[in-house]
């Protein structure tokens, strides 16, 4: 494609960026969330291990100081009694207060109360006996069961408050040591491990962090990509990377609408190449598709900035080619069409390709892209018709758009529902007046249109494939009626037109023996009309297809003769039984000089091919006596009979008199 577009940031950049941050952003809540969780965690540990400090020193403090004090020999064993009624003795409240001073004096301690179960303060550093902690305090009720309890109090100062049951040596609680720790330096030291900590743990979590936004950036950036590519592989042709159906259609709409609105005029153009089952069929798909490359890269290097050029599929393509004019667009398309005609090597076999090229223009056919794309396909298969390969849509051509398509719908249903019948033309010895053949011509009994000639529907049969079905079934009646007049006793022989279509379609001669077959039918009885444009497609393919049907008896005509282009050499190539002279030079031999050479050239070619001459048309009996004269072999046409039901057809054609004997019966 060539198509000017205005970028402002690439959008696969900005959606890598707003996956990425998103990702980055995403990531990052779970980080933090580890962080906090984690420095909560250790911030609890670390006070749990202060309080189990304070518990292990008060510990000592009541083993290694207080204990001893009290279980000193000068006073008899307090066995178990509470302290709140039996206090202490004079020696052993001075041991309690050395051993308190000394760890006043040395820090170790703050405050130091011993008191009984019932709240007393028995001994206190300071000597007062009164406040300390209530006893109602679940901390003291704990302490006098016999459980240890640990405060942390923060203030000014940070102290550990700990209510410690006292046992002496007889294992029995004999009271509460309520003592009052530091706990400033063992904070200090806590929040150095907390701040330690927190300094690794943050490392550790950035570069996780950051490992983990390495990863989304590189996993975003893949993701890009690949979301670019699917964007990409959904709107271009794989093989030839061209946009494919789907972006000519969005591309094309938007420069449409933009080219309207700006009042400049375009072509839309519909290409398609001739004979490119010809390449596949002998030299091999990859054959075929290098093809394909290579007349893409033909296009591209004759579009120029702003034209969009696409592959609809198989060997379709599809131009826009805005601010040209017609003659404009005519002249470039004769430049692709020399371009694409030029010499190519495949598999070292030289070869050239051609195509058919239908042209839209707008808005003059059209304002909307399906309208110009039906239109520009309509003039495309007007050219494959004829002999112009460039055409340009001019409105009084087959229209194959939304009426075929509905022609085609109605048709399939009529051959489920057996709506068509066929009726006979016949065509007569011009000697004796003798009718040898009968030509089937298929009518569509429509319930609601009534007899529908073959004109308005058999186009749009060739066109969608129809035509393949729609020909056995006239095969199939064609003899089967046969087999009715055979028993009526008449011998006359039945005409069938193929088309095409019919020829590229694989097992068509076993389809007519078995026919053949199936009806009982003679093959020498029966003849199958190929039109010369069949034979000017693929010449080798309906060589071979017609040489293996006329192996199997049946007779050939070459139908239309003269209204095509038919190289002479196909008829050397193809066993024709009979060739019949187009209409259009019949009608004209009394008053055209010209028509009546051609005719008898054509007469004088069939004889030397050893085939018959039948000339269609035949309307007077004056051009009957002349191509009596002339020597044709048979006839048809208004004059002879139209077509009718076979039952309807006379056995014998009066011949028309001659001048001399109108003349004798006239006196």
């Amino acid at each position: 494609m060539l198509f000017r577009r205005v970028r402002r940031r690439p959008p696969r950049a900005r959606s890598s960026t707003r996956l990425f941050a998103t990702y980055a952003a995403a990531s990052l809540v779970p980080v933090v969330a580890l962080g906090a969780l984690v420095l909560h965690d250790y911030r609890h540990d670390a006070a749990e291990q202060g309080r189990a400090q304070g518990l292990a020193q008060a510990e000592v403090i009541a083993q290694t100081a207080i204990a001893p004090a009290l279980n000193s020999g000068d006073w008899p064993p307090l066995g178990g009694a509470d302290l709140s009624r039996r206090g202490l003795t004079g020696a052993q409240f001075e041991r309690m207060r050395d051993a308190t001073q000394l760890a006043l004096y040395d820090g170790a301690i703050q405050r130091l109360r011993l008191r009984g179960f019932t709240g007393r303060v028995i001994f206190s550093d300071d000597g007062s006996t009164s406040s300390g902690v209530p006893v109602s305090d679940p901390d003291f009720q704990a302490a006098a069961a016999g459980q240890a309890r640990v405060l942390v109090i923060t203030g000014r100062t940070q102290t550990i408050r700990v209510m410690q049951p006292l046992f002496l040596n007889t294992g029995q609680s004999v009271g509460v040591l309520e003592v009052y720790l530091p706990y400033q330096e063992i904070a200090d030291r806590l929040q150095a491990q907390v701040l330690h900590t927190t300094r690794n743990v943050a490392g550790g979590l950035a570069v996780l962090y950051l490992v983990l936004g390495l990863l989304a950036w590189w996993t975003t950036r893949s993701l890009s990509r690949y979301a670019a590519d699917q964007r990409h592989n959904a709107l271009h042709d794989a093989l030839t990377g061209l946009p494919n159906r789907v972006a000519f259609r969005v591309w094309a709409e938007a420069a449409l609408a933009e080219s309207l609105e700006d009042e400049r005029p375009g072509a839309v153009v519909l290409v398609d190449l001739n004979r490119f089952k010809e390449v596949n069929d002998t030299l091999g798909h990859h054959a075929g598709d290098e093809l394909l490359r290579i007349v893409s890269d033909r296009f591209r290097a004759r579009l120029g900035e702003g034209d969009i050029l696409a592959r609809l599929g198989g060997d379709e393509f599809a131009l826009f080619l805005p601010g040209r004019t017609g003659p404009e667009t005519v002249a470039l398309l004769e430049e692709i069409r020399d371009r694409l005609s030029e010499e190519m090597v495949l598999d070292g076999v030289p070869l050239s390709i051609e195509a058919s090229f239908g042209i839209a223009l707008f808005p003059e056919h059209g304002e909307h892209l399906q309208d110009l794309k039906q239109r520009a396909d309509t003039a495309m298969y007007q050219g494959k018709r004829g002999t112009a390969d460039i055409v340009v849509y001019s409105g009084d051509g087959i229209s194959h758009s939304q009426q075929w398509l509905v022609v085609q719908a109605e048709l399939r249903h009529a051959l489920e529902r057996d709506e068509l019948v066929l009726h006979y033309q016949p065509k007569v010895n011009l000697a004796d007046g003798e009718v040898r053949t009968l030509e089937a011509l298929v009518r569509w009994q429509h319930p609601q249109r009534g007899l529908v000639p073959p004109g308005a529907f058999l186009p749009a049969a060739e066109h969608s494939g129809l035509i393949v079905p729609l020909t056995e079934w006239v095969l199939r009646r064609a003899l089967t009626d046969q087999v009715g007049w055979f028993a009526a006793g008449q011998r006359w022989a039945v005409s069938v037109n193929v088309s095409a279509r019919n020829l590229e379609v694989p097992g068509f001669p076993a389809l007519v023996a078995s026919l053949l077959a199936e009806t009982g039918t003679p093959a020498r009885r029966l003849v199958l009309e190929v039109t010369e444009t069949a034979l000017a497609g693929d010449e080798e393919a309906a060589a071979r297809v017609i040489a293996e049907i006329a192996a199997l008896g049946v007779g050939i005509s070459v139908d239309d003769f003269g209204a095509g282009f038919t190289s002479l050499s196909h008829l050397r190539e193809v066993p024709v039984d009979e060739i019949k002279i187009d209409r259009g030079f019949v009608s004209d031999v009394i008053d055209d000089p010209r028509s009546r050479a051609i005719v008898r050239s054509v007469i004088d070619l069939a004889h030397g091919l050893g085939s018959r001459a039948t000339a269609e048309g035949v309307e007077t009996a004056e051009i009957y006596r002349w191509l009596v004269d002339a020597g044709c072999d048979e006839a048809q046409g208004y004059l002879i009979g139209r077509p009718v039901p076979w039952p309807h057809v006379s056995a014998e054609f009066e011949l028309p008199k001659t001048a001399s004997e109108s003349e004798r019966a006239a006196r």
